[in-house]
């Protein structure tokens, strides 16, 4: 099962007059916590890239007390990484850092095909 499955997202493109856009959003219009991760339609394969060396920078760290690290990916969605896990916009929950990163993967390649 892939994380986007997990999470009961899918992922689409729209072509309108030669332009394509990418999005993100639940399956069945189920609104839960995983309606936050729509933030991904907001990522474009730069900012996909990033992101992800962002947490692997972060995760590659031996130090044993790692601070919040604020993305700078987004400027309307506030990206916390707090090991070991994922914060958005200031949420009350969070999210598996693994899993933001499989499913940011997931993103990275379904815009890139």
């Amino acid at each position: 099962m892939t994380k986007r499955e997990q999470y009961g997202l899918e992922f689409y493109k729209l072509s309108s007059d030669g332009i394509t856009g990418y999005n993100c959003r639940c399956k069945d219009g189920i609104l839960d916590h995983n309606n936050s991760l729509q933030f991904l339609s907001y990522l474009d394969r730069a900012g996909t890239e990033l992101l992800l060396q962002e947490i692997n920078t972060f995760l590659d760290t031996d130090e044993p007390y790692r601070s919040i690290y604020e993305s700078m990916v987004l400027e309307h969605n506030d990206l916390d990484i707090e090991y070991p896990d994922f914060r958005i916009d200031k949420l009350p929950y969070t999210f598996p850092l693994a899993d933001i990163k499989d499913l940011l993967q997931e993103w990275l390649d379904f815009l890139k095909a």
